[in-house]
């Protein structure tokens, strides 16, 4: 009898799937003290690991791999098994998700954030732009508006010739639509290249200027209601590390990620903006709302985007974007008017 019960343990315990422990191995370029990384992924991480009673881990790898630019593919390559990447860092590749960073649109984090990760659930993942990597989370950060050190932006003239810094080349047009000049470099040259002159400004969120340690180098703030751009970003897992988890795991995993991780991503940005303007104006520095004649400026010679998104997005294969969009808008809207927060300038 004895023989007999453990000869159908062991048979048992071959039928069943042998889901081992998975340490997810996590490339990080986000400071520890960063609001994402300190307050939505590190507690996340944390959660994670409780809800799977310690099937799933994480490492966080004492150094990136790779470079910023290239966390997708270090993550669809199996470099590494989770990273943040940045799709507007490779234009022209994931061209649907390009909807959410376009100008105007919004630039409430709070608001701005889920929208975006409901976007792409109901929306845009079965186009699959991503493939090779599990998405756990997509969302934007905060929007980007006009920081100078020298002279402020209050007019469409005071753009001409403004020498302005942007991360992503997909933000060029819409510099050069303003009658600035875009210049192309990473947020960690801001300091080096606005204090000695090279470039008068940059594109930066409100919470960047604080971030960034920018504060006594950024004299000049010019808030354009909805963002000249939005940052879209993405926490992903390599594709086949995730199916190496459990379904029960996966499963528990989704429930707190997707659009709830998003909101916890728009909570942490939303106070990060408001500190940021607040400690420009403690420090005296002067804070513009482009309104009036000035936004309605702005806002025709950024129109064209709109159509060029449309056309991108038919090519790809999307049937009716002008609905996907104009549906975009309303839920944003809707949020807006649910958390009480007015749509300045919409």
């Amino acid at each position: 009898m004895k023989r007999f019960a453990l000869c159908l343990a062991l048979l048992l315990a071959s039928a069943a799937p042998a889901w081992s422990q998975t340490v997810l191995r996590y490339s990080n370029w986000l400071p520890a003290k960063h609001q994402m990384h300190s307050e939505v992924f590190v507690p996340w991480m944390a959660e994670v690991e409780k809800i799977t009673q310690g099937r799933v881990k994480f490492e966080i790898l004492p150094k990136m791999v790779g470079t910023v630019p290239t966390q997708f593919d270090v993550l669809r390559d199996g470099l590494a098994d989770m990273a943040v990447f940045v799709p507007g860092f490779s234009p022209g590749r994931f061209d649907l998700i390009e909807m959410a960073e376009l100008p105007l649109v919004a630039d409430e984090p709070n608001v701005m954030a889920p929208a975006v990760a409901q976007l792409y659930a109901k929306h845009l993942a079965k186009y699959n732009e991503f493939r090779g990597v599990h998405i756990v989370s997509i969302f934007t950060t905060a929007a980007g508006h006009v920081y100078t050190a020298k002279k402020p932006v209050r007019s469409m003239e005071d753009f001409k010739g403004v020498k302005l810094r942007t991360s992503l080349a997909a933000n060029s047009p819409a510099v050069q639509a303003l009658g600035a000049v875009p210049v192309q470099k990473g947020t960690n040259e801001i300091y080096e290249l606005v204090s000695s002159g090279v470039l008068d400004g940059t594109l930066l969120s409100k919470e960047g200027v604080v971030s960034f340690s920018l504060v006594n180098t950024l004299n000049n703030l010019t808030i354009i209601p909805g963002g000249i751009y939005n940052s879209v970003l993405s926490l992903a897992i390599n594709e086949d590390k995730w199916k190496a988890i459990s379904p029960q795991d996966q499963e528990a995993i989704t429930r707190i990620s997707g659009e709830a991780m998003a909101r916890e991503v728009g909570r942490a940005y939303s106070k990060a903006d408001a500190n940021a303007v607040a400690t420009m104006k403690q420090a005296g520095k002067t804070v513009i709302v482009a309104e009036g004649d000035f936004y309605k400026q702005i806002k025709q010679a950024l129109s064209y985007a709109e159509a060029t998104w449309i056309a991108k997005a038919k090519k790809k294969g999307m049937a009716n974007p002008e609905a996907v969009l104009a549906e975009f808008r309303a839920d944003i809207a809707a949020r807006h008017q649910a958390l009480g927060i007015p749509m300045i300038g919409q």
